[in-house]
C-alpha cells in the first residue's frame, strides 16, 4: 500500500480547504460583503479565510512522501516578492500595525497560487479542465445573486412608480455592496461561462449562455466605465488569441465595436461620457475626485518611493494631501486605480513586482487563453479600480496566474521547499507579533459617544488626544476636540481648528468653530474674518440662525467686509480653466447675497449634528458605531428656495483655494 494513502496531513488539508471555499463564498455572496466583512462575525470569517491557504500550504509543504510541484524559476521568484515586498512595505509603514496585518492578504493569494499550481500539474488536462468547470460554476452562482438583487431593487422602483426615471441613474452594487465590485465580477466570471457555452451541448449550453447573457446584464446595470472598456478589451483579446485570421478578426472585432457603442449608447451614466459639456454646469464630481485621488496617489508615492506608505495605508495616509487637492472625498478607502495604489501604498517595489506578473502571464498566454483574455480585460478595468483587498479578487487573480505559470523545466532544488516553507512562517511570524488594528477609530468613536453626555467631557478629551498621539493626521479628532476646549482652553481650540482645516478645508463648521475660538480670546476681527469664510465655504450659513446670537452678530458688518473681499480673490482664474469658469459663476451669484449675510428669516430652524456615516468601513472597523460630530448645525431651512439660483454644496472651492483665503493678509487685506 501506498505510504500517501496513510498520510495524516489529507484529512486537515481537505477540511482546511472546504472551509475556506465556504468562507470565501459567504464573504462573496452575502450582501454587501466588501464592507460587511469588517463587522464581526464576519471579520472572523476574512481572518480564517485568509489564513486558510498559507496554513495548507504549510502542511503541504511539510509532506515529505509527496512530491510539491513549483513553477518555473521565474514565478517562484514572483511568488516570493508578493510575499515580501508587502511585508516590508507594512513594517517599514508609518502605520506598521495595521499595514502588518493587511499584508496577510498578498500571502494567502500567493499560497492559493502555489496550490493551485502543484494541484493542476498533477493532471494538467483533467484538472485544468474541472478547474474551467468550477469557475464557470462559481460565476454563475455570483451572476444569479446579482442578477437577484437587482431585479429586487427594479420590482421596489416599480411600486414606486420610479422605475423608469431611477433605472437611469440606480447602479447594481450586488452582491459585494457597490456596482465596480459587480463590473469586476462579471468580467472575471464572463470568459469562463462563455467557454463552457461553446464547448458543451444541450441544457448545459443553453444554461451556460443564459448565465452569460445574464453577467452582461449585469455589466450593463453595474453603469460601469471602466466595466465597459474591460469588456471591449476582454472581446477584441479573446478574438485575437482565438486565432481566427485576420478577416474574421476584423469582421468580430467591428461587431464587438457596434456592440459597445450600442452598450454605451443605451446607458445613460456612460453616454454622459459622450454628451457636450454644458458649461454653466459644476465640474462632474466624479471626474474631480478621482483626478484628485490622482494626485494624492502620485504624491504618495513620490514622497515614499521605495516601498510606498504601507499596505491599506491609504485611508491613514491620503489626509496629508487633502489639502492640496482642487476636490475629492475628505478621506479615501482607495484610489480608484490599482497601478496607483500599488505606486502609493507598495512604492516602486510593489509595481515592478505587478509588472513583472503581468509579463509572466502575458508571455504563458497560450497555457490557457482564456485566462489571458480574462487577464487583459480585468487589467484594463483595473487601472479605474482597485479591488485586490477584497478576497473574491485576489482569489481570482491567483487562480488565473495558476493556470498560465509555467511548471519547473527540471525538478527545483531540493532546499526550495525548506527555504519557501521558512519563509512562510517567518511571515507569519511577523503578522502575529507585530500586526495590529488601529486602535484611533474605536477612540474617536467613545470619544464622541462620551461627549454627548456633559459629564464625559473629560473622557472624551483624553480620548482624543490619545487618539491624536497615535496618528496626528486625523480632522475627525481635531475637528470635534475644538469643540470641547472652546470654552475652557480656546487657544488650544483654535489649534485644533486650524489642524482640522488644513487635514480637510471644505469640512462645515470648521471655520464657524475657529471663529468662535479667537472670539473668546476677545480677537474679534480675526473672529469676524473666520464667519466670512464659512460663509464661502458652505454659503448656507449666511443664514444660519447662529447670527442671531448677540456676540456673533456683532461682527456681522466686519464678516460682511471680508465675505466680499474672499468672493473676489476666489473668483481669479486657477489651473484649472473648467474650475475656473463654473467658481466665477458662483462667485458672481453668492456676491449678490452680501447684503443677506446674517439674516435668518422667521420660522422654525433645521438643527442637527452630521453623522459619519462612512467612517467605520473606512477606517475598516464596522463594529464601532457611526461617530456623530459635536457641531450643532444650524440652519435657515427657506433660505435656499429665496435665493434666485441655486445655491452650491459645502466646499465647492477647492480645497487649496480656501487655505490661502484663511488668515492670508495678502489675499484679503485686514
Amino acid at each position: 500500500m501506498s505510504p500517501v494513502s496513510h498520510d495524516p496531513f489529507r484529512l486537515p488539508v481537505r477540511i482546511l480547504t472546504l472551509g475556506g471555499l465556504a468562507g470565501l463564498a459567504a464573504l462573496t455572496l452575502v450582501a454587501s460583503g466588501a464592507t460587511r466583512m469588517y463587522a464581526t462575525p464576519w471579520v472572523l470569517i476574512l481572518a480564517a479565510t485568509t489564513a486558510v491557504p498559507p496554513l495548507v500550504l504549510l502542511l503541504r509543504l511539510g509532506e515529505p512522501n509527496r512530491l510539491f510541484r513549483f513553477p518555473a524559476t521565474s514565478w517562484t521568484w514572483l511568488a516570493t516578492a508578493t510575499i515580501a515586498v508587502p511585508l516590508l512595505s507594512a513594517l517599514f509603514s508609518p502605520y506598521r500595525g495595521p499595514s502588518v496585518l493587511l499584508a496577510a492578504g498578498p500571502i494567502a493569494a500567493v499560497s492559493l497560487f502555489l496550490l493551485l499550481h502543484d494541484w493542476l500539474q498533477a493532471d494538467p488536462a483533467w484538472n485544468g479542465r474541472c478547474l474551467g468547470h468550477w469557475l464557470a460554476v462559481a460565476a454563475a452562482l455570483a451572476t444569479l445573486v446579482s442578477t437577484g438583487g437587482w431585479v429586487m431593487d427594479a420590482v421596489a422602483l416599480i411600486r414606486e412608480q420610479q422605475f423608469f426615471r431611477s433605472l437611469s441613474e440606480a447602479r447594481n452594487p450586488h452582491p459585494l455592496g457597490h456596482s465596480n465590485y459587480t463590473a469586476g465580477l462579471m468580467l472575471l466570471g464572463l470568459p469562463w461561462l462563455v467557454q463552457i457555452a461553446r464547448q458543451s451541448r444541450g441544457s448545459l449550453r443553453v444554461a451556460a449562455a443564459g448565465a452569460a447573457a445574464l453577467a452582461l446584464l449585469n455589466l450593463f446595470t453595474s453603469s460601469s466605465r471602466g466595466g465597459l472598456l474591460g469588456l471591449a478589451v476582454l472581446g477584441v483579446t479573446a478574438i485575437a488569441l482565438a486565432g481566427l485570421g485576420w478577416k474574421r478578426f476584423l469582421a468580430v472585432a467591428a461587431g464587438l465595436v457596434a456592440a459597445a457603442t450600442l452598450f454605451a449608447v443605451a446607458n445613460p451614466r456612460i453616454r454622459a461620457l459622450f454628451t457636450p459639456t454644458d458649461p454653466r454646469a459644476a465640474p462632474n464630481a466624479s471626474t474631480v475626485q478621482r483626478t484628485a485621488m490622482f494626485e494624492a496617489g502620485a504624491r504618495m508615492g513620490l514622497d515614499r518611493s521605495l516601498f510606498g506608505w504601507g499596505p491599506g495605508a491609504t485611508p491613514l495616509a491620503y489626509p496629508r494631501y487633502r489639502h492640496a487637492l482642487d476636490g475629492g472625498v475628505e478621506n479615501a478607502l482607495q484610489l480608484h486605480s490599482t497601478p496607483l495604489q500599488l505606486w502609493a501604498e507598495t512604492g516602486a517595489a510593489g509595481l515592478l513586482v505587478a509588472l513583472l506578473g503581468a509579463g509572466l502571464a502575458a508571455a504563458q498566454w497560450r497555457r490557457s487563453p482564456t485566462a489571458a483574455a480574462t487577464l487583459a480585460g480585468y487589467g484594463v478595468f483595473a487601472l479605474t479600480d482597485f479591488q485586490l483587498d477584497v478576497p473574491v479578487f485576489a482569489a481570482a487573480l491567483a487562480t488565473l496566474l495558476a493556470l498560465l505559470a509555467a511548471p519547473a523545466a527540471t525538478p527545483p532544488p531540493s532546499t526550495r521547499r525548506l527555504n519557501f516553507l521558512l519563509l512562510l512562517l517567518l511571515a507569519g511570524g511577523v503578522i502575529v507579533v507585530a500586526g495590529t488594528r488601529d486602535r484611533t477609530p474605536l477612540l474617536n468613536s467613545a470619544a464622541l459617544a462620551a461627549a454627548q453626555n456633559p459629564a464625559g467631557r473629560d473622557r472624551a478629551v483624553a480620548w482624543l488626544n490619545q487618539s491624536l498621539a497615535l496618528n496626528p493626521d486625523q480632522e475627525i479628532a481635531h475637528f470635534n476636540l475644538g469643540w470641547l476646549l472652546l470654552v475652557s482652553d480656546p487657544a488650544a481650540a483654535e489649534r485644533h481648528f486650524l489642524a482640522a482645516a488644513r487635514l480637510v478645508p471644505d469640512k462645515g463648521g470648521v471655520y464657524f468653530g475657529l471663529g468662535l475660538a479667537r472670539l473668546n480670546q476677545g480677537r474679534n476681527d480675526a473672529a469676524a474674518r473666520a464667519f466670512a469664510l464659512e460663509c464661502v465655504n458652505d454659503p448656507r450659513f449666511l443664514a444660519s440662525p447662529w447670527w442671531t446670537v448677540p456676540a456673533i452678530a456683532s461682527q456681522r458688518e466686519a464678516a460682511r467686509r471680508y465675505y466680499t473681499g474672499m468672493l473676489s480673490a476666489a473668483g481669479q482664474p486657477t489651473s484649472r480653466p473648467g474650475i475656473s469658469g463654473w467658481t466665477a459663476r458662483q462667485v458672481a451669484n453668492l456676491r449678490q447675497l452680501a447684503p443677506r449675510l446674517g439674516e435668518f428669516s422667521p420660522g422654525p430652524e433645521g438643527d442637527y449634528r452630521r453623522e459619519r456615516i462612512g467612517y467605520p468601513v473606512l477606517m475598516r472597523n464596522s463594529d464601532i458605531p457611526s461617530p456623530v460630530d459635536l457641531y450643532d448645525v444650524r440652519e435657515d431651512p427657506r433660505f435656499p428656495a429665496s435665493v434666485p439660483f441655486p445655491l452650491p454644496d459645502k466646499g465647492w472651492l477647492p480645497s487649496p483655494v480656501l487655505l490661502k483665503l484663511l488668515d492670508d493678509p495678502a489675499v484679503v487685506p485686514q
